[in-house]
């Protein structure tokens, strides 16, 4: 029967442990709980980050249609242009769903006519005498940068009296226009001065209002519509042929539309939808981006009819002119797909991290618990001599621990909730429940075990429980290296808890080991004249169940602490891999169409040297079989240029090597012959190396390869402005000398390498901006516009990624936590053992040794469980890169077209191994000073042997 005294001095002794299992229940609380929220807050600006950095180039959300002029249909009221684009701009907004219409921004409508030719006195004609061709431009509220600004004139507007109904027959009056600078001078205009203007099925007469400027103001129109900044040369079809055609666009008013309106002249309309990700929203989360691709899949599938309040038998008009069909580029989807498979990943990824750190709390807690069972032994054995059961024992510190982990699990909570986002939900409860589950159950298991102790147990069933332990984890690693590193949804639990197992295993087997190797070492030391080995390793090997514990928390906290900081070198360096990759190795590269490229920047101050990379595409059929290979990625640059400007360069030292490679072009002008390296699956599938190139641009070419390239080389960072981010697919040759200079000019990417001189100081991105001022303006030549790399801003935009931000801190956060209760369980082991400690110290002492003695005693009976933890817990981060597979690959949460390379980050695992030593040798140092003072009764028993 329990007395109230007995209750109290149980009280006194359990309440440590009662603390410990509160401390860990809080733990393992607060940190599952507050993170998924705030992860869901960084991943929401990730996405709204990347957002906003694809909408300047291009239109993330847009809608187009093509108006049919209705010659029966009366004339629109003037003004009547505006108002339509609003009404139907807000229904194609309306159409992209309600969860999405709340981060829609007001729609931006740019009207654009049919090819005009002008003619007129003094305008410039080109290509044999050709007049250049014009399409009008009408962008509502001038565009989301600004307005635009004139040097000269002023914006058309056309008079009031334009607009009201003619008499049927009368001349139409002119359209108001105004050009840039560059179209004016190029084709020879002058303010105020009238040209005709031609179309296909239509004619008007239009007059030079203003002149404005490109520099500055409306940068995203300029970008939209390149050719209203200078006129370009284009290739157009004519007859059967095609010709060289100068083309431009011109900028002119909502009344001047309204006029060619009346003439029965359809032109294309398109509606930019600006978007704003909420970056506290729940838009980043996989059901935010679940629905998000439903609505646009929806508004994909939009009819015209639903643009205006009409039935089918009444069409929508604008302008007074028919709306068919809609068309939308939905640029936003392979966003959010790309964004959703890189969450996956981190998601995953975390989960495996947070996985460990629960393993390593609920290990400790079972390490707290033996500790709580030793110091109350005496009272458990009195009780148990007056008639107590084990089970009522047991189920008595399941009470006592209920209110220790409960406690703990609600301030765990209120602390979670404190640290989760304002307004967020809490993350999922389950993981938290099944550790506390098993933090609660831990003081009762431990007692029923140290129970049975005294039992015979078969040796059989240490085995069978071994070889399940052994066989789960070969049969989960080698089912998560079957399956792929995306088989889940959010939390991989196989990835999460394999691990688990793997860590197990490592234990189990350095429990099976460390008593052999103590033994061993025993009989070295009795070979010796000292008694301080023996004795103190034949105290270690007596301590196999405190060892156990100790181990079961120490190797997978340092294993998960090796791996922990494998991941911020690992994301670090895969930042800098990408970074060159996309700036082809250099700190500023040029990058656009061969065509936008012309130019000379190699006496820019600060460069040193310049290296030209270009890209095309093209189709090859070996000669021997006919295998075709289509969509063969062509690459040519100057191995000796490469080179110079970076000597450790794979791919220049590949194409120096090659015998050939720079050979001159053989063969005619009309079938050239030329020579090129080929990546190792192209050389493999076609040895002899004999082709019949077809490209775009240029004559059929046959092409001799003289060898393959390097593995090395083939991720040299050169090749990334050409090849581009994602991964390879295809084959590729590299051209240099002769046969690269006869490339053609496609639209694929092309680039400039911009490199210091040896020694000299850095390339200045801004002076290089200005230099190459033409070659970045916004043009029309065909492919993208050219855009400037700077290798330190896109390691910053790297490296502000949120996912991968939130990944490094996760593994962090783990990575210290794990270590830190590493160390407590240590410390724990420590305090369970300190007993027998000093019981061997004081017989020692007695028996006359010295305090040096003693001390070394001391660190010699702890040191085999450090070197065990430290061998097997480093043995066991290193293992999980290469056992896991690709459960592990950071390259989904990196970018980039290669797997980043594996570093071990070795100064966490030295401070942890430090830190145990300090820790081993302090508790050694405080035992011998202890051990001064102490007698031998003050440890000694009546009725005990010496």
């Amino acid at each position: 029967m329990l007395t109230l005294r007995l209750i109290r001095r149980e009280a006194r002794t359990a309440w440590p442990v009662a603390a410990v299992l509160a401390l860990l229940a809080v733990l393992l609380t607060a940190v599952p709980l507050s993170w998924p929220p705030r992860f869901d807050r960084l991943a929401a600006g990730t996405l709204a980050d990347r957002v906003d950095r694809a909408e300047p180039s291009r239109p993330v959300l847009s809608a187009g249609v093509v108006t049919v002029p209705a010659p029966w249909r009366p004339a629109p009221a003037p003004g009547t242009l505006d108002r339509d684009l609003d009404r139907i701009g807000g229904a194609v907004r309306a159409a992209a769903g309600l969860r999405r219409t709340a981060v829609l921004g007001t729609p931006w409508a740019r009207v654009t006519t049919g090819l005009a030719s002008v003619r007129g006195p003094g305008v410039a004609t080109f290509y044999g005498d050709d007049p250049p061709g014009v399409t009008l431009v009408h962008a509502q509220h001038d565009g989301p940068d600004g307005p635009v600004e004139y040097l000269r004139g002023r914006a058309p507007q056309q008079p009031a009296e334009d607009l009201a109904p003619g008499i049927p027959g009368e001349k139409p009056p002119p359209v108001e226009v105004a050009a840039s600078e560059a179209t004016r001078e190029k084709f020879n205009l002058a303010l105020g001065q009238p040209f005709e203007l031609t179309g296909a099925e239509w004619s008007t007469e239009a007059v030079l209002v203003g002149v404005f400027r490109t520099d500055r103001g409306a940068q995203r129109l300029w970008q939209r519509s390149p050719l209203l900044v200078r006129p370009w040369p284009v290739l157009a079809a004519a007859g059967n042929g095609t010709k060289w055609e100068m083309d431009a666009q011109l900028l002119t008013s909502a009344g001047g539309i309204e006029l060619l309106a009346r003439q029965k002249h359809g032109f294309d309309v398109t509606w930019e939808l600006p978007l704003t990700v909420d970056r506290s929203g729940p838009g980043a989360t996989a059901a935010g981006i679940a629905a998000a691709r439903e609505d646009l899949a929806a508004w994909r599938a939009t009819p015209s009819d639903r643009l205006c309040d009409a039935s089918r038998s009444d069409p929508c008009l604008l302008a007074g002119q028919e709306v068919r069909t809609l068309s939308v580029a939905d640029r936003l989807t392979p966003e959010l797909d790309a964004f959703a498979a890189q969450r996956l990943r981190t998601e995953q990824l975390q989960g495996f991290a947070l996985a460990g750190l629960l393993a390593v709390v609920v290990a400790t807690a079972f390490a707290a618990a033996r500790l709580g069972v030793h110091r109350r032994a005496g009272a458990f054995a009195l009780q148990r001599s007056r008639g107590a059961g084990a089970a009522g024992i047991a189920g008595r510190l399941l009470l006592e621990s209920a209110v220790a982990v409960g406690a703990g699990v609600a301030v765990g909570q209120a602390i979670g909730r404190a640290l989760a986002p304002p307004g967020a939900g809490l993350g999922p409860s389950g993981p938290v429940l099944v550790a506390a589950l098993l933090v609660w159950c831990a003081p009762a298991v431990v007692l029923l075990a140290r129970t049975g102790r005294g039992r015979p147990r078969p040796r059989s069933r240490r085995l069978v429980l071994e070889g399940l332990v052994l066989l789960s984890a070969v049969g989960g690693l080698a089912a998560l290296r079957t399956r792929g590193a995306f088989a889940s949804s959010g939390i991989d639990p196989q990835l999460a808890f394999a691990p688990v197992l793997l860590a197990l295993v490592v234990v189990g087997l350095l429990l099976r080991l460390l008593p052999p190797a103590l033994r061993r070492a025993s009989r070295g030391a009795r070979r010796s004249r000292g008694l301080v080995p023996l004795v103190a390793l034949a105290r270690a090997g007596q301590r196999r169940g405190a060892a156990a514990l100790a181990l079961l928390v120490l190797v997978p906290a340092m294993g998960y602490g090796v791996y922990g900081g494998l991941i911020p070198r690992t994301l670090a360096d895969g930042r800098e891999q990408l970074a060159d990759w996309r700036t082809g190795g250099a700190p500023v590269a040029l990058v656009g169409s061969k065509e936008r490229l012309a130019g000379d920047l190699s006496k820019v101050p600060t460069v040193g040297h310049q290296v030209t990379v270009t890209g095309a595409t093209g189709d090859l059929v070996a000669q021997s079989d006919g295998t075709a290979f289509e969509g063969t990625r062509l690459v040519g640059l100057d191995a000796a240029a490469l080179g110079a400007a970076r000597p450790s360069s794979p791919m220049a030292r590949a194409l120096a090597a090659a015998p050939g490679a720079d050979a001159p072009v053989g063969g005619s002008d009309d079938a050239p012959v030329l020579t090129a390296l080929a990546d190792p699956g192209l050389a493999a599938l076609a040895p002899d190396g004999d082709f019949v190139l077809s490209a775009l641009g240029m004559p059929r070419a046959r092409v001799r390869v003289v060898g393959a390239l390097p593995r090395e080389a083939m991720r040299d960072p050169v090749l990334g402005p050409v090849l581009g981010s994602a991964p390879k697919r295809g084959a590729v040759l590299v051209f240099t000398g002769p046969s690269a200079r006869r490339l053609p000019a496609q639209t694929d990417p092309s680039a400039v390498l911009l490199h210091p001189a040896a020694g000299g100081p850095a390339v200045d991105p801004a002076a290089v901006r200005a230099a190459a001022a033409t070659q970045l303006a916004p043009s029309g030549a065909a492919g993208p516009q050219a855009e400037l790399r700077d290798r330190a801003h896109e390691l910053e935009a790297l490296g502000a990624d949120g996912l991968a931000h939130a990944l490094d801190l996760a593994f962090r956060v783990t990575t210290v936590l794990g270590l830190l209760l590493g160390l407590a369980a240590f410390a724990l082991d420590l305090l369970l053992t300190a007993g027998e400690r000093a019981r061997t110290t004081s017989c020692l002492r007695t028996l006359g040794t010295g305090g040096r003695a003693v001390f070394a005693l001391q660190l010699l009976q702890l040191l085999p469980l450090v070197l065990a933890a430290a061998l097997g817990g480093t043995a066991f981060g290193l293992l999980l890169p290469s056992v896991l597979g690709p459960g592990l690959r950071l390259g989904a949460v990196t970018g980039g077209p290669f797997e980043p390379a594996t570093h071990i980050d070795w100064t966490v695992t030295a401070g942890l191994g430090v830190a145990l030593a300090v820790l081993m040798t302090t508790a050694a140092a405080l035992e011998a000073a202890i051990a001064r003072r102490r007698g031998l009764g003050a440890v000694l028993r009546l009725g005990e042997a010496l």
